[in-house]
C-alpha cells in the first residue's frame, strides 16, 4: 500500500436493523462478512484484478476500496448489483425470518489515501454519508421485502451510470437530496428487486361533445386526429356509427 492519494472506488456497506438481541446481531454481522467473502470470490473467479482491493470491517459496517484498474461500471453493475445481490440471496436462503440480512450500500470514487488499517479521502466520507441518507433508510423501511438498497454519488451517476455501460440504466435510479451532519449533496438510489409502484394517476373521465350529437369517449384516441367517436371500437378497430 502507499500513503499517496490514488484514484479509487469506495463502497460503504451497513447492516439494516442490526441492533437488538445479541445472538441476532452476531448472526447478521457474520452474515455480512460472508456475503462480502462470496462476492469477492466470485469477482476474482471472473478474472477481475481485485487482489489489491482493501476491505475493512467495522462491526456491522464495512469500507471497501477498489483501484482504478477495475472499471467503475463493472463495480456497480456486476459486483454490487449482481454478485452482492446473489450472495445476499444465498445467505438469506438458509436463514430464518428473524435472521434475514438486509444491507445499505453506497458507492463513490475519488482520491483516496490508503494506509491500512486507515483509509482517508473525501470519497470515503461521501460514501459513508450517502449510506446513512435518511431517504435510503426510509425507502428500505417502506420496502421490507427488499434486501439490498444502493445509493451512488451524483458524480458517479453523471460520469458512470448515464453512459449505460454493463447494462446500467440511469432511469432505474431515483434522485434523493442527502443531508447528514454537515454533508449535503444529491445522491441516486436504487432498490434492486423492489416491487414496482402502481400508477398514481386515475384515467380521464369521459368528455362531452360540444355539439348536440352523442358524447365523445375520451379514452379512445387516434394517433393522427384529435379524437374519434368509437363506442363500438375494439382495441383500436373503430366502427363509425355517425352515418
Amino acid at each position: 500500500m502507499t500513503s499517496l492519494a490514488l484514484s479509487q472506488t469506495v463502497i460503504s456497506s451497513d447492516v439494516v436493523g442490526s441492533s437488538g438481541e445479541r445472538r441476532r446481531q452476531a448472526h447478521l454481522d457474520s452474515a455480512h462478512n460472508t456475503v462480502l467473502d462470496l462476492a469477492f470470490s466470485a469477482a476474482k473467479a471472473a478474472g477481475q484484478p481485485l487482489a489489491s482491493a482493501f476491505r475493512r470491517p467495522d462491526g456491522d459496517s464495512a469500507t471497501m476500496v477498489i483501484g482504478a484498474e477495475v472499471s467503475r461500471s463493472w463495480i456497480l453493475a456486476d459486483f454490487v448489483l449482481r454478485e452482492i445481490a446473489i450472495a445476499l440471496a444465498d445467505v438469506n436462503r438458509v436463514a430464518g425470518e428473524q435472521y434475514q440480512l438486509r444491507l445499505r450500500m453506497a458507492v463513490d470514487f475519488g482520491e483516496v489515501v490508503l494506509n491500512p488499517p486507515h483509509v482517508q479521502g473525501d470519497a470515503v466520507v461521501r460514501a459513508a454519508r450517502l449510506r446513512d441518507a435518511p431517504a435510503l433508510r426510509e425507502a428500505m423501511s417502506g420496502s421490507p421485502e427488499t434486501r439490498l438498497g444502493v445509493i451512488i454519488s451524483d458524480r458517479f451517476y453523471r460520469e458512470v451510470v448515464v453512459h449505460g455501460e454493463r447494462g446500467l440504466d440511469a432511469g432505474e435510479f431515483q434522485a434523493a437530496e442527502v443531508k447528514v451532519k454537515t454533508f449535503s449533496e444529491r445522491g441516486w438510489m436504487r432498490l434492486p428487486g423492489a416491487a414496482a409502484q402502481p400508477p398514481t394517476s386515475a384515467p380521464a373521465p369521459p368528455r362531452k361533445s360540444t355539439s348536440d350529437g352523442p358524447a365523445i369517449h375520451a379514452e379512445v384516441f387516434n394517433k393522427f386526429e384529435e379524437r374519434v367517436y368509437a363506442p363500438h371500437g375494439v382495441f383500436g378497430v373503430v366502427r363509425d356509427r355517425r352515418g
